[in-house]
């Protein structure tokens, strides 16, 4: 994955205080655009539906963790 890049989608109408969805974005070494959402369930410190790459995941929760959305404790 290169120039991986994450946002907040914070106007979901989801409750902020349960769970957190982000968009994603990355090239691939064979240069091929993806891009994505991400949902993480705070409750159950976890990213929840459909299964994501566990490097896309790690990557997910140091951002969410150094934006202060994710308390450390929780990784």
């Amino acid at each position: 994955m290169r120039n991986l890049r994450f946002d907040f989608f914070d106007d979901s109408g989801l409750p902020r205080d349960s769970r957190i969805l982000m968009f994603y974005s990355f090239d691939t070494e064979a240069n091929l655009s993806r891009s994505g959402i991400l949902h993480y369930h705070l409750a159950e410190r976890r990213f929840v539906g459909p299964r994501h790459d566990s490097e896309l995941t790690a990557a997910a929760l140091d951002f969410l963790t150094r934006e202060g959305r994710l308390p450390s404790a929780a990784v």
